[in-house]
């Protein structure tokens, strides 16, 4: 479901399967950007930014450079047997690269995964203290 950009109406089915239990772990290659995650270990989001080839270097070796940082809400990690598992709670936080603006991101989808039952109230109330923290630290 991540790589399905592009018609959101495919995205708001896969919300609906996900809700029934009907979904399957796939494999995928991440393509575009480079990355760089920080999970805080008990937080309700993940830091990420996005780094793409600023188009100067030399040979084979491009420069980078920040493209954005992005905030991905989501459960706390737990520890599994291939790793950790958290669930991407689709709500989003888009911040420049010098962290003056930044936007949300996929309210409409938070909005429906709640209406699915999807989101609890608990977890509500967790992803609202979330958004508050990472707008203090943003501060």
């Amino acid at each position: 479901m991540a790589r399905v950009e592009g018609d959101r109406s495919l995205r708001t089915e896969a919300f609906g399967e996900m809700a029934a239990s009907r979904w399957e772990l796939a494999g995928a290659v991440w393509q575009e950007t480079d990355l760089l995650l920080w999970k805080p270990p008990t937080a309700g989001f993940s830091i990420n930014a996005f780094y793409i080839s600023d188009g100067h270097g030399h040979g084979h070796r491009h420069g980078r450079r920040l493209r954005n940082w992005y905030v991905n809400f989501e459960h706390p990690a737990r520890r599994a047997t291939g790793g950790f598992d958290t669930l991407d709670l689709t709500v989003d936080l888009v911040v420049t690269p010098d962290l003056t603006r930044w936007e949300w991101k996929d309210e409409d989808e938070y909005a429906h995964v709640g209406r699915l039952g999807m989101v609890s109230d608990t977890e509500h109330q967790a992803v609202d203290d979330a958004r508050g923290e990472v707008l203090a630290m943003l501060a």
